[in-house]
C-alpha cells in the first residue's frame, strides 16, 4: 500500500507543532517500512505549473509550484485541483492523507477515486477567521455562517469593527460581488481584507463542504476539534479521534538545585496572541521576581505576531522573563529538560498541543488552559493543573500553588505518563490507512 502525505510546507519545517508531527509521522512510516511520498504545495512566480523534485532519507519529496496569481484571485480552485489530480495520477497512491491544503486534496482525490484521509490541525479547517476564538475572546462554540462569523473576521483589520454595522446592511450576495470583484484589483490597504469577509467566509463554508463530501475519514486529535467539526455538518461517521504520538525522549530528573533557586517556567510556541501569551505574563506581574524565571522560546514570524511581540516586552518590563526567539526542535527539548514546569495559555481552541506532550514525556508538569487539546492530556491536579482560557487570575493561583509547594512539581513529575508514542500513534493511523484502502477495493 502506497500512501501519499501531502504537507503545507517542505519536510523540515518548523514553524509550528503541525510541521513537527507531519516530520515525525514521514519519519515514523519510513522506520515501519511504508511505502510513501511526499508533497506540498507553494505559490510562485510561474506562468504554469510547475514540479520541483528532492530527496529526503529515502523517499522523493515533491514541491508543486502553482502561479502566484491562483491565490490572488478568486476562480481558480478548479485549477488548483486539476494541478494536483495529474500528479495524483502520475504517482497513482492507495491512499493519501493529507495535512494541508485539504479541500483540494479531497476534491483531486475525489476525480482520482482514491481515498483520501484529512487530519485538522487547526481550527482554521472550519473556522473564516482562522482559530475558533470569537470576537469575545471565547472558544467559539456555534457553527460557522454568513451571519455569525463577520464579527471575528473584521477583528485582524485595524478599525474593522466600526464598518461592521455598514457590511451586514448589505445583501450577503452583494457583499460576494464586492469580494470577487476586489481579488481581481491590486490590493488595497483596509478596503481589500474588509471587502472580501463575505467571499473568505463563503470560502471557507465551500471547502467545509467539500471535506464533508469527499473525505473519507477526517482525524480529529481532540475531542474539541471532533466536535467542532460536526458541529460544522461534516458527518459524524466520518470522523475519528486519533491523538498524535511523539517519539518518547528519555525522561529527565528536575535539577539538583530544585527547590532553592527560582521556579523555572517555561513557554514553548509561536508568539501569537491565540496562545495567550498576554494572559500568562499578566498572571506573572502580580509574583515577585525572585520566585520564577519564564523562559519564552518561539518566534514572532507574521507582521503581526512581531507587532504582538513589541507590545509584551514593553508591557511586561517587570516580568523576570527570558526571551530566547525561534530554536531548532532539538534544542527545544533542551529546554524541556532545564525547566522544572510548562505553562501552555492558549486562548482559542487548541486541537492538540504537540509541546504538552513533549512536556510530559520528559516528566515536566504542564499548567494549562482548557483549550481542548489539553483536556485529552492532562489529569488537573495528577500531572498537571487546568485553569479557564483568558482568565489570567486563574492562571496566577495556579503559579502561586506551586511556587509556594515546590514539592507539587515533584509529586506530578513523578506520575506515569500518558503520553503516546509514536509508534503507537502509527499502529492507530494504519489501520485507518486499511479500513479506508479496503473499503475502496472491495
Amino acid at each position: 500500500m502506497k500512501i501519499l502525505l501531502i504537507g503545507l510546507d517542505k519536510l523540515g519545517s518548523e514553524y509550528g507543532g503541525g510541521q513537527v508531527y507531519v516530520q515525525n509521522l514521514v519519519d515514523g512510516l519510513l522506520s515501519n517500512k511504508q511505502t510513501i511520498e511526499y508533497m506540498s504545495i507553494e505559490f510562485a512566480d510561474v506562468k504554469a505549473p510547475e514540479k520541483v523534485w528532492s530527496n529526503y532519507k529515502t523517499i522523493k519529496e515533491l514541491q508543486l509550484l502553482l502561479p502566484q496569481t491562483w491565490q490572488l484571485k478568486s476562480g481558480f480552485a478548479a485549477d488548483i485541483a486539476e494541478a494536483i489530480t495529474k500528479f495524483f495520477t502520475e504517482i497513482k497512491p492507495d491512499v493519501i492523507h493529507a495535512h494541508g491544503w485539504k479541500e483540494y486534496a479531497c476534491l483531486a482525490a475525489h476525480l482520482c477515486n482514491i481515498p483520501c484521509i484529512v487530519t485538522a490541525h487547526h481550527g482554521g479547517i472550519v473556522c473564516p477567521a482562522g482559530a475558533l476564538l470569537n470576537h469575545n475572546n471565547e472558544i467559539c462554540a456555534i457553527a460557522a455562517g454568513q451571519n455569525t462569523c463577520p464579527p471575528c473576521c473584521v477583528r485582524s483589520i485595524p478599525g474593522g469593527r466600526l464598518w461592521l454595522p455598514f457590511l451586514r446592511s448589505l445583501p450577503f450576495q452583494f457583499q460576494l460581488q464586492i469580494g470577487r470583484w476586489l481579488k481581481k484589483q491590486r490590493f488595497i490597504y483596509f478596503v481589500t481584507p474588509l471587502g472580501a469577509i463575505a467571499l473568505s467566509i463563503q470560502n471557507k463554508l465551500d471547502a467545509v463542504q467539500t471535506l464533508g463530501r469527499y473525505a473519507a475519514r477526517l482525524i480529529a486529535p481532540s475531542n474539541a476539534i471532533r466536535d467542532s467539526l460536526v458541529r460544522n455538518d461534516i458527518p459524524k461517521e466520518k470522523v475519528i479521534v486519533v491523538p498524535h504520538g511523539i517519539p518518547l525522549p528519555e525522561r529527565k530528573s528536575l535539577r539538583a538545585d530544585f527547590g532553592k533557586t527560582p521556579v523555572r517556567f517555561l513557554y514553548v510556541g509561536r508568539v501569537s496572541y491565540v496562545k495567550g501569551l498576554h494572559v500568562m505574563l499578566a498572571a506573572l506581574e502580580g509574583i515577585s521576581a525572585d520566585k520564577y524565571e519564564i523562559h519564552i522560546v518561539g518566534g514572532a514570524v507574521t507582521k503581526s505576531e512581531q507587532r504582538y511581540l513589541k507590545t509584551l516586552k514593553k508591557k511586561y518590563l517587570s516580568v523576570n522573563a527570558i526571551w530566547y526567539g525561534a530554536v531548532a526542535h532539538e534544542e527545544i527539548m533542551q529546554h524541556f529538560a532545564t525547566c522544572d514546569v510548562m505553562i501552555h495559555p492558549a486562548i482559542y481552541l487548541e486541537v492538540f498541543g504537540l509541546t504538552i506532550a513533549e512536556a510530559l514525556a520528559v516528566g515536566r508538569p504542564v499548567i494549562a488552559t482548557r483549550c481542548g487539546g489539553a483536556e485529552m492530556q492532562i489529569r488537573d491536579g495528577e500531572n498537571g493543573l487546568l485553569v479557564p482560557p483568558n482568565d489570567s487570575l486563574a492562571l496566577r493561583k495556579a503559579l502561586y500553588s506551586v511556587i509556594n509547594k515546590p514539592s507539587l512539581i515533584q509529586d506530578f513529575a513523578k506520575r506515569e505518563s500518558t503520553v503516546i508514542s509514536i509508534e503507537q500513534h502509527l499502529e492507530d493511523l494504519q489501520k485507518v490507512y486499511k479500513s479506508i484502502f479496503y473499503k475502496a477495493a472491495s
